[in-house]
């Protein structure tokens, strides 16, 4: 009786075991975003008509969508790559932006509060004020 026991504690452990590899495995399947920033031109302003880029930090590989205040910025989500997605943000109106992304299938949203003042879109240079 003593040897059943010992293989029941050993198919036991193993099974725990095999369970757990399987929780760690399938962690970066929920992973979320960890954090979103906005890349200020030169002299650190954002301005209308301007183009920035606009980052968040996601592991995994679903995609990143990102919305400028409740407008989604990129037309669909994009891809993290290197644990960075990154869409191009050209705000059209001066004042207070909030800035959001959030992985598909998550609850969990970043945001990011920026302030755009007027632009002036020179094509190769754009200065904002």
């Amino acid at each position: 009786m003593s040897i059943n026991k010992g293989r029941t504690a050993a198919a036991a452990t193993a099974l725990f075991g095999a369970a757990a590899a399987v929780v760690v495995a399938t962690a970066p399947a929920n992973a979320v975003v960890s954090s979103i920033t906005a890349q200020p031109g030169s002299g650190g302003n954002f301005g209308t008509t301007c183009t920035y880029d606009v980052n968040a930090s996601a592991s995994g590989n679903k995609l990143v969508n990102f919305t400028d205040n409740g407008v989604a910025i990129g037309g669909g989500g994009v891809a993290p790559s290197g644990g960075i997605a990154t869409v191009k943000w050209t705000p059209t109106t001066p004042g207070t932006h909030i800035l959001k992304a959030r992985q598909v299938g998550t609850l969990v949203t970043r945001t990011t509060t920026v302030q755009v003042g007027q632009g002036l879109n020179l094509g190769s240079l754009c200065m904002a004020f």
